[in-house]
């Protein structure tokens, strides 16, 4: 755990080592989380940190979207408020009842708990939280308003964005993946809404911009997935339009050029989903 000062008041945990970027918000009367990480027993440590620095308390944690690696280190933070978006927080329950249930998260799991023992004995005692709080576009938070959790979609239906003013810093959740492949094969993502989303992230002109993945960055690193993301959509129409399958997509090496980590796991996943989601966009237009 490395809690990276970002500005006076705003704190991010980019290293990796607990899944997703988690962060914390200082403000004048309480501390905001930003995400929880995927291993509470290391969350917990970020909360220690937290508490021995700042004498304010934790009082809500806001989760950008409904991924393990973002959601299952919440229970470090208790007691508190979760706050997510209405499609966030459904997503959750659904997952309660199948993919989250313990049996299946260590079925999942099993493969790399030699690689990563400290997730494989969270699951002794992980407690799944999901939000509390639900907001169905926009939630504003703190004494004067200055943060804004805003719903926009995109890599997963629910996906929000946290902007804090006057530092006009933004953390991004999973619309960015900061020196890696991004995961684009959520049965919910929306590649369309995760250009737009990162088009007015970019026309904001952040001072700062913390992502969900990998180190805090600017507009470059916003432009390079807007180049990735936006070609990819244009590479997979055309392949449609050929009658290509996702495999021969890959196999023709018709991937844009991107970070090359990661992509030996999610490159198939995220073209799979594109393939699907771009044939059910051109079937809803075709004449009947």
């Amino acid at each position: 755990m490395a809690l990276q000062k970002v500005s006076d008041r705003i704190y991010a945990d980019t290293d990796g080592k607990n899944g997703g970027n988690l962060g914390a918000v200082i403000l004048d009367d309480e501390i905001v989380m930003v995400d929880s990480g995927m291993v509470h027993n290391l969350s917990r440590k970020v909360r220690q940190y937290v508490d021995e620095t700042f004498a304010l308390p934790i009082l809500k944690l806001v989760i950008t979207h409904s991924h393990s690696d973002h959601v299952f280190g919440a229970q470090a933070f208790d007691p508190t408020s979760i706050i997510g978006s209405v499609d966030m927080r459904k997503v959750c329950e659904s997952n309660l009842s199948g993919q989250w249930k313990i049996d299946a998260i260590r079925e999942y799991v099993k493969p790399v708990k030699d690689e990563r023992p400290e997730l494989w004995t969270s699951l002794d005692d992980l407690e799944i939280r999901i939000p509390d709080i639900v907001f169905d576009n926009r939630l504003l938070l703190g004494r004067e308003k200055e943060m804004t959790v805003q719903l926009v979609g995109g890599h997963t239906i629910g996906s929000s964005i946290v902007v804090i003013e006057p530092e006009h810093i933004v953390f991004v959740g999973d619309l960015i993946f900061n020196g890696s492949f991004p995961y684009a094969g959520d049965p919910t993502c929306d590649p369309d809404r995760w250009i737009m989303g990162l088009e007015r992230v970019e026309a904001a002109e952040y001072e700062q911009i913390i992502p969900g993945h990998g180190p805090v960055c600017g507009q470059d690193e916003i432009a390079r997935h807007l180049d990735f993301l936006s070609a990819l959509k244009e590479r997979i129409k055309h392949a449609l339009v050929e009658g290509l399958t996702p495999e021969e997509f890959l196999e023709k090496d018709l991937l844009p050029d991107h970070y090359a980590e990661g992509a030996d796991r999610r490159s198939y996943s995220t073209v799979e989903h594109w393939f699907d989601f771009y044939k059910a966009v051109g079937d809803s237009h075709a004449p009947p």
